[in-house]
């Protein structure tokens, strides 16, 4: 199963990639119900791997880690007009760079647990799975935006 999460949080990489080739000449469109640019998309992705990646070390050193919040829409805010490339370019390292310290990892150390803000816990390689969820979630975000 962990060879198939991490082909897909690879494959994430690709798709990022693949969306800014397509649409880099649309990515500061404000869509018609006013949510993010494909632009503040993509910063998103990028915050939410800087996110991921703390959250990943911390869950293999600490002993049911508590993930902290934070305000999605806020962190878009901060600045509307993030250099999209610097958001895929970040993004691409950061994946690599956790998939490259995961790869390998035992099984135990895959499974081990990190408590979301709700409360519930969660298998941190059931966390990346769902983080590659997240991505194309916010990349069909994206394309709306930028159609």
């Amino acid at each position: 199963m962990s060879k198939e999460i991490f082909s897909d949080y690879l494959d994430d990489v690709r798709r990022v990639e693949e969306f800014f080739q397509t649409f880099a000449f649309n990515l500061d469109k404000v869509p018609a119900d006013g949510g993010w640019t494909a632009s503040q998309c993509l910063a998103h992705l990028c915050d939410a791997e800087i996110s991921l990646s703390l959250r990943i070390r911390m869950i293999l050193t600490s002993k049911n880690y508590q993930f902290s919040s934070w305000d999605e829409d806020a962190f878009a805010a901060i600045k509307k007009d993030r250099d999209a490339r610097v958001s895929v370019e970040t993004f691409k390292v950061l994946r690599k760079n956790n998939l490259n310290l995961l790869e390998g990892m035992s099984d135990a150390q895959l499974q081990r647990l990190g408590i979301k803000a709700n409360g519930e816990p969660i298998a941190m390689i059931d966390y990346l799975g769902y983080m590659s969820k997240h991505v194309r979630t916010h990349l069909e975000q994206a394309v709306a935006a930028a159609k």
